[in-house]
């Protein structure tokens, strides 16, 4: 197939990873892909297209901003239909972002099944971002009803979104429950390398239970700290790695010295991302501590892909990556006593640890890999074509 893949995004972060697997996903599986960008057809990368963007973003202000995300749409349509017209796409991928309806009206004007991909309810989430504040918040709730309703195949990361958006209007059968994956190439199991470990100063025999992120509010971290001092008063030989930097650093680091944990806790500061797997692999028991309610956590997957146990919160957008007990372990979202007593049962039983951890890694080559997703699309289009 030959598959015309649209984004509106500075292509960063998590969303550059996403995009760029499930374009090499397509590519891997033999179909052609035409990125259509703003930012060109790479992600995660800095070049005068990005520079551009988010220089604007910074200096507009944001109502103007808006309304320029909005004019986006005239711009976008006249760059897909172009793009339509030189490379004759069996369909159009669209990464969903605010205020974009370009695609959709594109696949109507030329008759193209669009799949547009949701990773979060984009309107919802921004009304209430205290950094981001949405001024057209009717018409960006509209528009979002409008473009998940009018998309040939809605696709939603997590089974919670879905309900959203049979909350607001779109019909269910038109919406597929599809959750992030993972490069089994990048994040496979390796022996612990151990001058990481020397690096840190985490002394020798000690069980390390740790989180790979960048340090912000909404991961939770200071519940996963508040827990790890309750456990660190039944058992003396665990150690806590965060491995990554934020915003919160310092009054993360405040709280460890508040605990008297400071021995016991080591944050490694910013890692290349080429880095991640190595130092993830020191891990012994990986805690995912909090998640949007919509959301599909990569970083999740990576630790099953990594072969570690993964202790996360009984929330349905989790239910949707694990069960609980076989390939990882629940545990009462927001609550420190329960977070605590699920990382005390895996660091006791090393028997549990090894068959959560071999069945984590099984299911993410069996299902939740970027391969395996591109194929499930691919299946949709095939069926919107019959």
């Amino acid at each position: 197939m030959r598959i015309l893949y649209h984004h509106r995004t500075l292509g960063d972060g998590a969303e550059g990873i996403h995009i760029a697997e499930m374009v090499n996903a397509f590519r891997k599986l033999g179909h052609e892909v035409q990125v259509v960008s703003p930012i060109g057809g790479q992600t995660n990368v800095v070049n005068k297209h990005v520079n551009r963007m988010a220089q604007l973003k910074r200096i507009v202000p944001s109502v103007a901003y808006e309304f320029m995300e909005l004019t986006y749409n005239l711009f976008g349509y006249q760059i897909l239909k172009k793009a339509v017209r030189e490379f004759h796409p069996d369909f159009i991928y669209d990464r969903y972002i605010t205020f974009n309806a370009s695609s959709i009206l594109a696949g109507k004007h030329f008759k193209l099944p669009v799949i547009l991909e949701v990773n979060a309810p984009l309107a919802l989430e921004r009304q209430n971002e205290s950094d981001e504040k949405l001024y057209l918040n009717n018409i960006a709730h509209r528009l979002e009803r409008w473009i998940c309703a009018n998309a040939d195949k809605t696709i939603v990361v997590s089974s919670p979104l879905k309900d959203y958006l049979v909350s607001i209007g779109v019909n269910g059968d038109k919406i597929a429950v599809l959750p992030n994956g993972v490069n089994l190439d990048t994040f496979k199991p390796e022996e612990k390398d151990k001058s990481i470990i020397d690096r840190l100063g985490i002394p020798d025999h000690r069980l390390i239970i740790g989180f790979v992120g960048i340090l912000r509010p909404w991961h939770g971290l200071d519940i996963l700290i508040d827990a790890f001092a309750k456990l660190k008063g039944d058992i003396e030989n665990v150690h806590l790695l965060l491995i990554g930097d934020g915003p919160i650093r310092t009054s993360i680091e405040d709280k460890i010295n508040r605990l008297n944990i400071a021995r016991d806790v080591t944050i490694t500061g910013r890692i290349e991302h080429s880095c991640i797997s190595r130092y993830a692999n020191v891990i012994d028991i990986a805690v995912s501590p909090m998640a949007t309610f919509y959301a599909s956590p990569m970083k999740i997957l990576e630790y099953m892909a990594l072969r570690k146990p993964v202790i996360a919160p009984d929330t349905d957008n989790i239910r949707d990556i694990i069960v609980d007990g076989i390939d990882g372990l629940l545990f009462a979202a927001g609550n420190v006593s329960a977070l605590s007593s699920a990382m005390g049962r895996l660091v006791r039983d090393r028997d549990l640890q090894v068959s959560m951890a071999v069945n984590a890694r099984r299911k993410v080559e069996m299902e939740r890999n970027w391969l395996e997703n591109a194929k499930k699309v691919l299946c949709m289009v095939q069926e919107l074509q019959k």
